[in-house]
């Protein structure tokens, strides 16, 4: 029993590290990155230092230049990089480690809910889920027309009853969506 409960700790302590390794890399977000495989005295200058995604999605890497982050996760960026250093014959056996620092995203919520706001995006955010962390539609809203904005467009128009009846209506929200509710 004791060693279940040790599992269970350990499992909610690496949590946060494996969703943050999941996650998509966006421009300011930064990490760590580890490089092994080759003379430390060569890579002592780039390895086991912090960068930060640009605005335009890229990241600045010594012998190699920039290196597009912006829509990867941490796994698909050491595999970019290990590439780029091996096809531009700077080393032959890089192992490249990405540690994405602790990442934050958000999800906006405006309009007629009781706590509109800024909300921690999660996994399994939806819809349904984030009106419930905003308070819950306030007194005066009807719940038609809901607007989900995604990347500056409307993704979506959703009724609230509907998402109540049948969950299988209720949308996965993305980080950086806008949740509009018409008052």
């Amino acid at each position: 029993m004791r060693q279940i409960t040790l599992l269970a700790a350990l499992i909610g302590l690496l949590t946060p590290q494996l969703r943050a390794a999941e996650a998509t890399l966006r421009p300011g977000d930064t990490f760590d990155m580890r490089l092994t495989g080759m003379p430390l005295e060569v890579i002592q200058d780039i390895a086991n230092l912090q960068y930060s995604i640009g605005p335009d999605g890229t990241v600045n890497i010594p012998y190699i230049g920039k290196v597009k982050a912006s829509g990867l996760n941490a796994t698909q960026l050491e595999e970019s990089i290990q590439t780029r250093f091996i096809t531009g014959k700077i080393f032959t056996r890089p192992t490249v480690i990405i540690n994405i620092n602790q990442v934050a995203r958000f999800v906006s919520i405006t309009g007629g809910v009781r706590g509109p706001g800024r909300q921690q995006w999660t996994p399994d955010m939806t819809l349904g889920s984030a009106i419930g962390a905003a308070g819950g539609l306030d007194d005066f809203t009807s719940g038609k027309g809901i607007q989900v904005i995604r990347e500056g467009k409307i993704g979506g128009v959703f009724n609230f009853k509907d998402i109540r009846k049948d969950p299988a209506n209720d949308p996965k929200l993305l980080p950086g969506d806008q949740v509009v509710i018409p008052q």
